[in-house]
């Protein structure tokens, strides 16, 4: 059976894409994983992961060696004291006189640079002005001896727990020149704070003054521009004048289309008139103008008198006797009579041209009936093409205005956008302006002097030539247990034999990284209690994976893939059902398809029922459309479930009807996506990857064992099954993209 299974694994292997240059042939003929370059990343990253254990064992060394190499050293007198440079909470910043005009700023957004404030102060400037102060009662004081005693830092509680305060130490063999010396720099310091802040508001103003002008020259201008297309366009709302634009160009489009309906139907009447009447146009109208003439249909009805004469007489006599000479005489009086009177009304080309126009025009009224409708018809097919052409020139020239609309009404917004910010900043910079007017008369120091200078006659350092062999010490001590710590370090992470974070499994597993999905503990509780699985800041995560497959895939479109792990519990279910949304929320038609007969897990995060599934179209039970379900969470998407599981169920998905059911499922919808058990002692993933567009492996961080992973890697290339990428799950976040959530 082994052997068997084996056989259709490789029988099955579509020419599907395969990413070549991930992958290494050895002269055997046998592709493996490409040898790693030497890189210091995974180290730097082990050292940071193991921080506490990397500082922690030279800190100990260090003070070990402290102890163990104390000894006392000349007494030299030791004094400090104490700034508070910042106000303590964000409260007592807004109290500040300075700020009270100010408009409210987002927390964080200036804070002190303290690393270049302290390099500041201990500034050779600075430093000089304090030793010509103090040369004025220590002659022989000097800046080397100021420069080398003294220590300016920020007070920390901890690695991770800063203060606000900066400390300031002073050392001499003179406990007296320590005090004295500690007042002036003490002197200097806060003095310098207040020269330091009218600085800046000084050329805060001159820097708003400078900028004003040209602003109010920009809100000018961009009013101007956007009077001119008002006036030019006649746009008062773009919106509403988009709306009207186009709801008169459907109207007109109504219009033409009934009036171009109506002149086909009158030229149809109008020609079957016609052919009925066998009249041209000319002679119809001539005909229709005599019927309305009273001189012309009086001479007729004499006409048709007389030859009812002629015809009566002829009975009684012959053609020569006198009545009927007399008649006919008369009869051909009234017909010269009838012609003169058709010429008059209707003009003579049209009677010459002819051949029986009198005859013609001797119609009954039925005939008249029809040629009076088919003069009708012919006016009103002329009056619907002159509306039809009228209609035709308004639709173009409303066309023409409807096709330059969006730019004009992107070019309007876009000025209404400009002229609000201008507007905004030379609000803001006005405003500023005065705030820091009021600053400027401020005569309050911004720093606080919170511990005064003093000196402890009990505080004691050593000699500069001990201290300098000591630091020696230390410091290679330092080092040599800094190195024994990161290896202890290494040791331990090739111990764990876990990927920690997702640069692990970029630098190890030389596929495509696909995408990172965060971890967030609160969300996972969340999901088991209550199933909701449609959170949106969830589903964000996946619109880069999405992504990343639809653009680097772009040449040859997924359409079908499956979804694997390495391990149980990397939670590829959760990621195949969220990755599924994603694509269904872009009009994706989906299917969702959970192949683990073993586990099955889909149906229980959709609360769906699992009574009948895949493994009853593998037995031919059912037929897709009794079994594939629309999702509760998209309209696009469709969910098949596993089904209950048969005998050999899993070997039947190397069978020919599921490469049937897959190649139909792949037709029906823009991309299926099988959710697969684990890969590394189960089969049933390997028949499905065979016939998919790729594999995607879900990786859980901090779980799933490297050399698992890589085992089952070797594995899907030894089977020749193409492999897209992988996937980070997991992804512990930093407290920065939490708030940001």
């Amino acid at each position: 059976m082994d052997t068997e299974t084996k056989s259709q694994i490789l029988s099955i292997v579509p020419q599907s894409r395969q990413l070549k240059e991930q992958l290494v042939t050895d002269s055997d003929g046998y592709i493996s994983l490409p040898a790693k370059a030497l890189s210091w990343r995974p180290l730097w990253r082990t050292v940071r992961r193991k921080a506490l254990l990397v500082i922690g064992i030279p800190s100990i060394v260090t003070v070990a060696s402290l102890l163990v190499t104390t000894h006392k050293p000349p007494a030299v007198y030791i004094g400090n004291f104490q700034l508070l440079v910042e106000p303590i909470t964000n409260e007592a910043k807004n109290a500040e006189a300075s700020k009270i005009a100010r408009a409210p700023e987002p927390q964080n957004l200036f804070t002190l640079d303290y690393a270049t404030q302290i390099e500041i102060l201990q500034s050779p400037k600075l430093l000089s002005e304090i030793v010509n102060q103090v040369q004025l009662q220590y002659p022989s004081f000097n800046y080397l001896e100021l420069r080398q005693g003294l220590r300016v830092e920020r007070l920390e509680k901890s690695i991770n727990e800063k203060t606000k305060i900066i400390g300031v130490t002073y050392y001499d063999s003179n406990p007296e020149l320590v005090n004295f010396v500690l007042d002036k720099i003490a002197e200097k310091y806060l003095k310098y704070s207040l020269d330091e802040r009218r600085s800046h508001i000084g050329e805060g103003i001159k820097f708003i003054d400078t900028q004003s002008p040209g602003l109010q020259k920009r809100v000018n201008d961009l009013e101007g521009q956007i009077q001119i297309i008002q006036k030019q366009y006649k746009l008062i709302n773009p919106q509403t004048d988009g709306e009207q634009l186009f709801a008169q160009n459907r109207a007109i489009t109504e219009q033409k289309t009934v009036i171009e309906s109506q002149y086909k139907e009158q030229v149809t009447l109008y020609n079957s008139l016609q052919k009925q009447l066998n009249l041209t146009p000319d002679e119809a109208i001539a005909i229709s103008a005599l019927n309305e003439d009273a001189i012309y249909q009086e001479l007729v009805t004499k006409l048709r008198e007389v030859e009812s004469q002629i015809a009566l007489e002829s009975t009684r006599f012959k053609e020569d006797s006198p009545p009927i000479i007399a008649l006919v005489a008369k009869r051909d009086s009234l017909k010269d009579l009838l012609n003169k009177e058709s010429k008059r009304v209707v003009g003579k080309q049209i009677i010459e041209t002819s051949s029986n126009f009198q005859g013609l025009a001797l119609q009954n009224s039925v005939r008249r009936e029809l040629i009076s409708k088919l003069v009708d018809t012919s006016n009103q097919i002329k009056v619907l093409g002159v509306r039809y052409q009228t209609l035709a020139k308004s639709k173009d020239a409303v066309e023409r205005e409807t096709q330059q609309f969006p730019a004009v009404a992107r070019q309007y917004v876009e000025l209404q956008r400009q002229l609000e910010m201008a507007t905004q900043t030379l609000h803001q910079l006005l405003t500023q302006r005065e705030t820091l007017r009021v600053e400027a008369a401020q005569n309050q120091l911004p720093w606080e002097l919170i511990s005064p200078p003093q000196v402890n006659p009990n505080n004691v350092v050593n000699s500069e030539d001990a201290n300098r062999q000591a630091r020696k010490t230390l410091i290679l001590l330092v080092v040599l247990s800094l190195v024994a710590s990161i290896i202890i370090a290494v040791g331990i992470e090739k111990y764990q034999n876990i990927f920690a974070t997702s640069e692990d499994l970029k630098d190890d597993i030389p596929l495509k990284l696909l995408g990172k999905i965060p971890l967030d503990e609160n969300l996972q509780k969340n999901l088991q209690e209550t199933s909701d699985y449609n959170n949106p800041w969830l589903l964000k995560s996946f619109e880069s994976v999405y992504a990343n497959i639809r653009f680097i895939f772009s040449e040859q479109p997924i359409r079908s893939l499956a979804v694997g792990s390495a391990s149980p519990g990397d939670g590829k279910s959760t990621f195949a059902l969220y990755l599924a949304q994603t694509a269904a929320a872009i009009g994706q038609r989906v299917l969702l398809v959970d192949t683990n007969f073993r586990q099955p897990q889909v149906h229980v995060m959709l609360d769906l029922p699992n009574s009948k599934g895949l493994s009853d179209l593998l037995s031919q039970k059912q037929t897709p459309a009794d079994v594939i379900v629309r999702s509760p969470l998209s309209e696009h998407l469709f969910v098949l479930t596993s089904g209950q599981p048969l005998p050999n169920s899993s070997n039947l998905l190397a069978s020919a009807q599921m490469q049937y059911l897959m190649k139909n499922f792949q037709a029906t919808f823009d991309l299926v996506i099988y959710d697969t058990p684990h890969l590394a002692d189960l089969m049933d993933a390997y028949f499905l990857a065979a016939s998919t567009d790729g594999m995607l492996m879900v990786v859980g961080l901090g779980k799933t064992k490297r050399s698992v992973v890589t085992d089952v890697i070797n594995q899907l290339n030894a089977f020749n099954l193409p492999i897209l990428g992988v996937v980070a799950n997991y992804v512990k976040q930093s407290p920065q993209d939490s708030s940001r959530r």
